[in-house]
């Protein structure tokens, strides 16, 4: 959602919501806005948040500074692990920053993946999205095997995993909302998801 401002630019005032189908599986991308005044949507979203796709306006360095204060504070709250990708954004645009600039810039790591894109266009956008995809089920992919191997037996799953009855709660619902696995409650079972079991 945009609203134009005095300046008479426009900027995002609201989060947006989107659903991608890939390979079989549903993606839920939330947009947050680049304005440092809503950090408090940040750090909501972000919470059991995935990855993140993070973007930087390469046509103006000017709001690089603000982004890496955003970047930070995102950084903050996220798990151990979570992936990033970082795209140059606005490469249409004359003069637009090459991805290495961007990356020296402001400081991301050597082996962080930044894709050259434009929304306009959506010029690298899915190879993007198909890349942070791929980096999440990696991170996924040794918890499912686990978990395949205990669908009937969720007490043998928390001894394996070390966690308690609450934490268990709270594993399987959040595993259940991503649609990981479905939960049989009367049985107390889980089975994981056939187009789960093909990324084992």
């Amino acid at each position: 959602m945009e609203a134009k401002a005095r300046d008479n630019n426009y900027y995002t005032v609201g989060m947006d919501l989107g659903i991608v189908k890939l390979n079989g599986f549903d993606v839920f991308l939330f947009g947050t806005p680049g304005l440092l005044r809503f950090k408090v949507m940040r750090d909501v979203i972000v919470q059991g948040t995935d990855g993140i796709i993070f973007m930087f306006d390469a046509a103006h360095p000017d709001k690089d500074e603000d982004g890496l204060i955003i970047l930070n504070n995102v950084r903050k709250s996220l798990l151990p692990g979570t992936p990033i990708v970082y795209l140059a954004n606005k490469q249409d645009i004359a003069g637009a920053r090459h991805p290495e600039i961007v990356r020296s810039q402001n400081y991301l790591p050597p082996d962080a993946i930044i894709f050259p894109t434009t929304t306009r266009t959506g010029e690298n956008l899915d190879k993007a999205l198909k890349y942070i995809v791929n980096q999440i089920y990696e991170n996924y992919s040794s918890l499912l095997k686990v978990l395949r191997t205990y669908e009937l037996d969720i007490e043998g799953l928390a001894k394996k995993l070390d966690k308690d009855k609450i934490e268990m709660r709270d594993l399987l619902n959040n595993l259940e909302i991503k649609r990981f696995i479905a939960v049989n409650r009367q049985e107390r079972t889980y089975k994981v998801r056939e187009g789960m079991k093909l990324l084992i």
